[in-house]
């Protein structure tokens, strides 16, 4: 099975990612890296040489290009944006609904992301919530403990495959 997460930047998508792939003992995908190592550049790169359309398209080819049958997938903050990539998103979607303080807290020493220059994390968080909700099969706060966040995903996915 494949399991995508969504979630706002900032969320924990990329570290409970990796968690729960090792627990899982899945390949862990993180769509972001996927889309430099194919573009040969880095995300700001793109976003600032051909814009957030070009981005968007890229990130759409790296979600349908992704072979395993059974992965973590470590989507981008914005994958939401285009309905569409609800469709080719063959399997479980888990939204990491984290309490925007937190995200501003694990940022703070974070690189400016492209989006976050232009909007405040509050207008992306306004603009994405219910896209969010709209893709996620499940919802699973991810505000403190990792390692619950993962136990809480695994538990869903008990229920499930059931």
């Amino acid at each position: 099975m494949r399991i995508y997460l969504i979630g706002m930047p900032g969320s924990g998508k990329t570290t409970i990612g990796r968690k729960l792939a090792q627990k899982l003992a899945y390949p862990f995908i993180d769509l972001d890296a996927r889309i430099e190592k194919d573009a040969l550049m880095f995300i700001d790169d793109i976003f600032e040489k051909y814009g957030e359309k070009t981005f968007r398209r890229l990130e759409t080819e790296s979600l349908m290009s992704i072979k395993e049958e059974d992965a973590v997938i470590s989507c981008g903050g914005g994958i939401v944006t285009i309905k569409d990539n609800k469709t080719k998103m063959n399997g479980y979607k888990v939204y990491l609904n984290t309490e925007l303080d937190i995200i501003k807290e694990r940022l703070i020493d974070d690189v400016k992301r492209p989006l976050l220059r232009k909007k405040s994390l509050e207008q992306l968080y306004e603009e994405r919530m219910l896209k969010y909700i709209d893709f996620a099969d499940v919802i699973i706060a991810n505000d403190h403990d990792e390692e619950k966040t993962v136990d809480a995903i695994i538990k869903h996915l008990k229920e499930v495959k059931k």
